[in-house]
């Protein structure tokens, strides 16, 4: 029995652990199973190393402008803040509101260019979501108290990488090269903004964004370069972190969820006056 604790290691047997889930995932003979059994065990593995009160489901995001993305395969969502609706008890085909969403992931086994392309244009529907601001504050993750910027810290989603959903790709091998996927960064999304944040390959590879002094960066947006890294399921996770740490939105405006404009018709009234 070991004497210390090793948060090092715990990590790194998560990870491992995850491999070993996506390969007796991928026995199945259905192809619907392999996917359904990857997530589970991605879901399952960062509920055990996430902070409280970070809730992962699979779905849809909305806004309250009547935009839908397509389906998630992970979500990452601020469970105590969050607007939840699900669809026949499934929860699998539950919609979240994109103020409470942190980070969203598509889930691949060998993703080829193909596979990445595919979860690209997910993915930038994530990023062209709109969140409702009535006015010119903002909130960390996870807490209600929202706090009045000034201008220079007004919330900026198209120049502030914090102030954006968080999205990733997860496979268990990249099979493809660092070029095809900056081509097809280009080709399929165009603006920087709406750029995956970053894509992990749970056989030690990682592809991130880094500015010129040779610094990550937490996307594309501050970012000067894409580059190749060795990388391991504990940067992963940190990257995770930072956004849940640093990341903010706006406050929620449920009436612009529930309510459809004016639901209240007056027909009668009687007077309160003696």
């Amino acid at each position: 029995m070991e004497k210390t604790f090793n948060s090092y290691e715990y990590i790194e047997d998560l990870g491992k652990d995850l491999v070993t889930d996506f390969t007796r995932a991928g026995k199945t003979t259905h192809p619907g199973s392999v996917g359904s059994g990857r997530e589970k065990a991605v879901k399952n593995r960062l509920k055990n190393i996430l902070p409280r009160g970070v809730g992962i489901g699979s779905g849809f995001v909305i806004d309250s402008f009547g935009n839908t993305s397509a389906q998630c395969d992970i979500i990452l969502y601020e469970e105590d803040i969050a607007l939840k609706f699900i669809i026949n008890e499934d929860e699998s085909y539950a919609y979240y509101n994109c103020e409470s969403v942190i980070a969203v992931g598509e889930i691949k086994s060998d993703a080829t260019i193909k596979d990445i392309k595919d979860a690209f244009k997910k993915l930038k529907q994530i990023k062209e979501l709109k969140r409702y601001k009535d006015r010119n504050s903002t909130r960390s993750y996870l807490s209600k108290i929202s706090m009045c910027q000034t201008d220079e810290g007004k919330f900026d989603p198209m120049h502030n990488e914090y102030d954006q959903i968080f999205t990733f790709i997860l496979c268990k091998n990249l099979n493809t090269t660092l070029i095809s996927v900056a081509e097809s960064l280009k080709e399929i999304i165009g603006e920087k903004y709406k750029y995956c944040n970053y894509i992990y390959s749970i056989d030690g590879k990682a592809i991130s964004f880094a500015n010129r002094e040779g610094k990550f960066t937490q996307g594309a947006i501050t970012g000067d370069v894409i580059a190749e890294l060795e990388g391991n399921f504990a940067s992963f996770v940190e990257r995770l972190i930072l956004q849940i740490d640093y990341g903010r939105s706006v406050p929620l405006n449920t009436r612009r969820y529930i309510q459809n404009k004016a639901t209240f018709v007056v027909h009668k009234i009687i007077s309160l006056q003696g």
